[in-house]
């Protein structure tokens, strides 16, 4: 599993997802596995990382399945779909930005009735805040201007949220970064922007890509979604299947299309400043079911080694 190392150098904010301070991604170490486990007779449940927060991604691993077969996981009373990772049942979960802190139980029912239970312990994130306007091409910083960016944003959302996903897990290996080092992040995942009177998460991770950027495919899937949208401009979602997406935002050229098959590292968009922006860059949002995580903790957990 990857770490990353990160640089914090102090910048002003250039665009609407543009934060104060900039940040180079220098190295991706993964983190040790087997960070917390329970121990119930032969089988195991263990999660990772050690410590997770809201906005975080958590890989669950089974431990010494044997001949076992494994029925169902739930966890906090949802089903979440099994694959197997490095040889063992595995399955991904979303904590939600503004989720619950506290304890989820873990369920694991076997074919032959017996369940195991663990749980996952979620702390609470600090959620910074900025303030940031509104493009004098959206409305400027007017209260209209202000309720039209947040019924179009709800609306957009609900466009993504209506991608359906594959049954079966189509990813391959180890996830790779979209962009080519060397990697500058200009704006991190979960702290709110203050528009007017509105409070706005911040739900991906943001590249500095200068206009023309070629854009890959973090790893292969389908491609559901290739669309313009008023904030979030030119856009590209991929299907990994199990519920797990990548979105891809503020394009300049989209290079692939709704349907299409795309490999691991295949060039399918180019970086712009469409949509909601003041200046060109990459915004990138991962969806485990729907909720989007921390895009670099997902690396930590599935990026390449």
């Amino acid at each position: 599993m990857k770490k990353l190392l990160l640089l914090v150098i102090p910048v002003l904010i250039f665009g609407l997802y543009w934060s104060r301070r900039e940040t180079v991604l220098v190295v991706n170490q993964r983190p040790t596995t087997d960070d917390k486990q329970q121990v119930l007779g032969e089988i195991s449940i263990s999660t990772s990382p050690a410590a997770i927060i809201q906005g975080e991604p958590v890989l669950i691993t089974v431990n010494n399945l044997g001949t076992s077969t494994i029925k169902s996981l739930t966890v906090d009373g949802k089903k979440i779909p099994v694959f197997i990772h490095e040889g063992k049942p595995s399955a991904l979960v979303g904590i939600d930005l503004r989720g619950k802190i506290g304890s989820y139980p873990i369920i694991l029912t076997l074919d032959d009735g017996q369940k195991i239970e663990s749980k996952l312990i979620v702390g609470e994130r600090v959620i910074t805040k900025a303030p940031l306007g509104i493009p004098d091409e959206l409305g400027g910083n007017t209260p209209e201007a202000e309720r039209e960016l947040i019924n179009t944003l709800v609306k957009e959302g609900a466009v993504i949220s209506a991608v359906p996903t594959s049954p079966e897990k189509l990813w391959d290996g180890p996830f790779r970064l979209p962009i080519e080092p060397p990697i500058t992040i200009t704006d991190v995942y979960g702290y709110s922007r203050q528009t007017g009177a509105s409070s706005i998460s911040h739900k991906g991770t943001d590249f500095r890509a200068a206009l023309g950027t070629p854009v890959y495919a973090m790893n292969s899937g389908m491609v559901r979604l290739t669309t313009n949208m008023r904030n979030y401009g030119n856009v590209i979602v991929i299907d990994h299947g199990l519920g797990l997406h990548t979105i891809y935002m503020h394009l300049s050229e989209i290079l692939t299309k709704n349907g299409d098959t795309v490999a691991k590292g295949q060039l399918i968009a180019k970086s712009g400043a469409t949509g909601y922006v003041l200046g060109p860059h990459l915004h990138l949002t991962v969806r485990i079911n729907g909720i989007s995580i921390d895009p670099l903790k997902f690396m930590a957990l599935l990026g390449e080694g």
